[in-house]
């Protein structure tokens, strides 16, 4: 065992306290297995390793960085009153359709079951009606039966209708025309960690690590980075924005393509979520924005002219601030316009605008429709022209 000693050297230890206490003992005698003073010195050698065993692994549940699984969960919930985030189960939405239109209209009840081609069962959440003399789609929200990463469906994957649906024609198929997103497995004993290691620093609540924390608990997401709304003095205008991702969010923004139409009701289902579980970290009274996209943080260099008489730090405070206030302004998929910029910067007092203000970046920005662009007031510097 690690850091402890073992069989071998505890037997070993036993050994040469026997022959050092009887003569009549032979090294010969004790080494040969099977001897009754080999089996006595092995058996509490065993018996030893065991002890200390159990001493390791007690003690290693006292701390952070050593415990693991059910000790883990003792741990960090006698100390922080934090709990492992569960498994979260796989949502979408499925189409049903019928090939001739069906003479009577029929209800598709909540809690019908369908099933991917390997096995992997959903059930609908909410009830919906198709309508006679219809073929279809009827579009129906849905969750995997189980949680887990493992109960994510591919697109097309969704062909079994499982459960019997009263009035229903026979040639009524279903099938899912996106994947489905937000399966996650167990939080793992290093995230756990990671959130018990920022308890005291967010048990303030309302602050900025807080509030990321805070988002990071519900099951699902991965990613969260907040971002204080500012005044045009640079000032906190009492609003934040909560930018937060899961895994599906996250592998979409590395690619360059559509996001499926069903995303941006998952995204608002999630953004809800994290908005609900938030009521007890955010200060009362503040806002809390969220946002479901995976962020590009956007580092802005302003060339600042100024007119005469000009409060200088004033006027590149203002600058600085609306730099940060378009930038974080812009919805996912947005790409950032230095032209645009220039523009809100022009009734800041005391600039002279000659159009090259923005030195960095030198041109529009780019991003993925599940990417957003996001800056900060330390991100943002100014030189003179």
């Amino acid at each position: 065992m690690a850091d402890l000693v073992d069989f071998n050297l505890l037997f070993r230890v036993a050994r040469d306290e026997a022959l050092a206490r009887n003569s009549k003992l032979t090294l010969a005698i004790i080494q040969r297995e099977g001897t009754d003073a080999n089996v006595l010195l092995a058996g509490a050698a065993a018996a030893a390793e065991e002890v200390l065993g159990q001493l390791q692994f007690v003690e290693a549940g006292l701390f952070l960085d050593s415990a693991v699984g059910t000790q883990l969960d003792r741990l960090v919930f006698d100390r922080y009153g934090l709990t492992r985030k569960p498994a979260a189960a796989a949502q979408g939405f499925i189409q049903f359709t019928t090939t001739v239109p069906n003479p009577s209209g029929f209800i598709i009840p909540s809690g019908t079951q369908v099933q991917t081609t390997d096995g992997i069962q959903y059930v609908t959440t909410v009830a919906a009606s198709f309508p006679a003399a219809t073929v279809g789609p009827i579009q129906v929200a849905i969750r995997s039966a189980l949680a887990g990463i493992d109960q994510q469906a591919r697109i097309g994957t969704i062909t079994s209708i499982v459960s019997q649906i009263t009035g229903s024609p026979s040639d009524l198929v279903v099938t899912n025309t996106q994947a489905t997103a937000g399966a996650a497995d167990e939080e793992l004993d290093d995230s756990l960690r990671n959130r018990a290691r920022l308890f005291f620093v967010t048990a303030r609540k309302g602050t900025k690590s807080a509030l990321e924390a805070g988002a990071l608990a519900v099951p699902g997401v991965v990613t969260a980075t907040a971002f204080e709304g500012l005044d045009t003095f640079g000032n906190p205008s009492r609003r934040v924005q909560l930018v937060v991702a899961d895994s599906f969010t996250i592998q979409l923004a590395n690619f360059s393509t559509t996001p499926p139409p069903a995303y941006q009701v998952q995204a608002q289902a999630l953004a809800l979520e994290v908005q609900n579980g938030l009521n007890d970290v955010r200060a009362y009274g503040i806002q809390v924005d969220v946002i479901v996209a995976a962020v590009v943080l956007l580092p802005i260099i302003l060339r600042l002219t100024f007119n005469a008489g000009t409060d200088i730090a004033l006027a590149t405070t203002r600058a600085r601030a609306a730099a940060v206030n378009y930038c974080n302004g812009l919805a996912p998929g947005v790409t950032f316009q230095p032209t645009d910029l220039i523009d809100l910067l022009r009734p800041v007092p005391g600039l002279f605008i000659s159009g090259q203000e923005v030195a960095n970046p030198p041109g529009p920005v780019i991003c993925n429709p599940t990417q957003v662009l996001r800056s900060s007031l330390e991100l943002v510097t100014t030189s003179q022209a």
